[in-house]
């Protein structure tokens, strides 16, 4: 698995979002893949053995080239999953909408209607409507107590794919977005455990992205949890985010920790090798102070929770990441001045 960040261009302000120090709303300051970076990245994936081009951004549909770019990936037999806010430009929608639905998958991140812009929530309806197959429905979790109730209607009216995409707002290795406080877990577990009864009686899947913790969520739900919950693999690896400009970081939330070039000649393996050598470090340390003793983790059902907020625990002591520019003569990485 890779992605590939676009752009840096984005149409929606979410305080959470993992890019804060790189995403922008202005065109003057975006930086956008070019045409040769994005065959070297293609190149990469097929070297690599991917058969996947997963398309970020920013926005992605905001790419000046989309449609190029996204032909592309078609034209080289590979499939196409582009993750999106459903608001985007009609030119990228309607290709989106011919793409056949087995060669295509559209997650697109939707916002709760309380915390939406004016007219957000219904132009995002019509994205999904005109997907309909193509498209599935992501939810981040900010707040606890905010439940996605919402879309359990929205999927039947879209006639999307039944199943969800649950994430965490993961704090980034800095602390420089707004996120759930690991204390937060068990709340945002328990409403979870409620919510999941709901979508799971209208045979709507949920798949939970990384950081979830077995722990945070009541006793004998991961049991009952059955073939229609898909839960995050125990191990938190590198997944590969491919920068505008061709450098990689691990993970958007481990972005301002460690980059490394696009290797021209190696795969996917060696570039991950890279990113283990320096965050093997930090592999004990978990989310909790308990997660040392955890009976989870000594049965190998845990890492410990997202590395990014397992480092957040040593900002007042080595990393000094609050409020400071990364120091790479201080905590031994390199980040380039530019991507």
């Amino acid at each position: 698995m890779a992605n590939i960040s676009l752009t840096t261009l984005c149409n929606r302000v979410c305080a959470s979002c993992f890019g804060t120090g790189t995403v922008t709303r202005d065109p003057a300051a975006t930086m956008h893949m070019s045409s040769g970076d994005f065959d070297r990245v293609l190149d990469f994936l097929e070297r690599s053995g991917i058969r996947q081009a997963r398309l970020l951004g920013g926005e992605p549909t905001l790419h000046p080239d989309f449609g190029g770019l996204a032909r592309r990936v078609l034209a080289r037999g590979l499939d196409l999953v582009v993750f999106s806010n459903g608001l985007m430009p009609e030119s990228a929608l309607a290709l989106l909408e011919s793409v056949p639905h087995p060669r295509i998958a559209v997650l697109v991140n939707v916002r709760s209607p309380v915390e939406a812009a004016p007219g957000e929530t219904a132009q995002v309806e019509k994205t999904l409507c005109r997907l309909g197959p193509r498209a599935y429905i992501g939810f981040t979790i900010v707040r606890a107590g905010l439940s996605p109730d919402f879309l359990l209607p929205l999927i039947t009216r879209a006639g999307t794919r039944r199943q969800i995409r649950l994430g965490l707002a993961h704090a980034t290795v800095t602390g420089s977005n707004v996120s759930l406080h690991p204390r937060l877990y068990p709340a945002a577990g328990r409403m979870l455990a409620e919510f999941a009864e709901k979508a799971w009686s209208q045979e709507i899947g949920l798949e939970f992205d990384c950081g979830f913790v077995p722990c945070m969520f009541p006793e004998g739900f991961l049991q009952s949890a059955g073939p229609a919950c898909r839960l995050p693999a125990p191990e938190c690896s590198p997944i590969l985010d491919i920068l505008p400009r061709g450098a990689v970081a691990a993970c958007y939330p481990l972005l301002e920790a460690r980059l490394e070039p696009l290797p021209i000649s190696q795969g996917a393996a060696w570039l991950r090798s890279r990113f283990e050598e320096f965050l093997g470090r930090f592999r004990s340390i978990g989310i909790y102070r308990r997660c040392s003793a955890c009976d989870f983790r000594r049965r190998a059902e845990c890492s410990g929770g997202c590395l990014a907020a397992s480092m957040q625990r040593l900002r007042p002591a080595t990393l000094h990441l609050q409020g400071d520019p990364v120091d790479e003569r201080r905590i031994g990485i390199p980040v380039p001045s530019r991507f």
